[in-house]
């Protein structure tokens, strides 16, 4: 009896560090996401000022349309690897905590097989000795009729 609460608690905190590691691969990716959105509000903000800087350079209609033209485009292509950098990174962290997953599972299954193991040679044990109880229960019923 023993031996199976020390295999459940096996499995209890089997499952809590699963949960833990989930957890910490979970908030880690949220920080690489904020990081990222950090520095591409950054760049936004200097990219902003820089804009602004130029098209009050502008001296003429053209001029304007023209940086206006190029400033747009810069603006599309930031946009664009921010996103690619976000997509890539949440990816790369579901990739990892699906194998962390994975790996959590099969040590998890293990822990459950070793515990139904030892349950069922413990219920084997207690079956053997109640078995031999009563066996010699009758031993003794016959030497006493005899």
């Amino acid at each position: 009896m023993m031996q199976q609460q020390t295999y459940l608690l096996e499995l209890y905190r089997a499952g809590l560090r699963s949960a833990s590691d989930i957890a910490k691969a979970s908030f880690e990716n949220a920080q690489r996401l904020h990081a990222q959105q950090l520095d591409a509000l950054r760049e936004a903000l200097d990219s902003n000022t820089r804009s602004a800087q130029r098209l009050s350079e502008a001296t003429s209609i053209a001029d304007l349309m023209a940086l206006q033209v190029k400033l747009a485009g810069t603006q599309a292509e930031q946009a664009a690897d921010f996103w690619t950098r976000a997509w890539r990174t949440a990816s790369e962290t579901q990739v990892a905590m699906l194998g962390q997953v994975q790996s959590q599972v099969g040590q998890l299954s293990e822990r459950v097989r070793e515990t139904y193991n030892a349950a069922t040679r413990s219920v084997e044990g207690a079956v053997n000795d109640v078995t031999e109880g009563a066996r010699e229960i009758e031993r003794k019923a016959q030497r006493r009729s005899a």
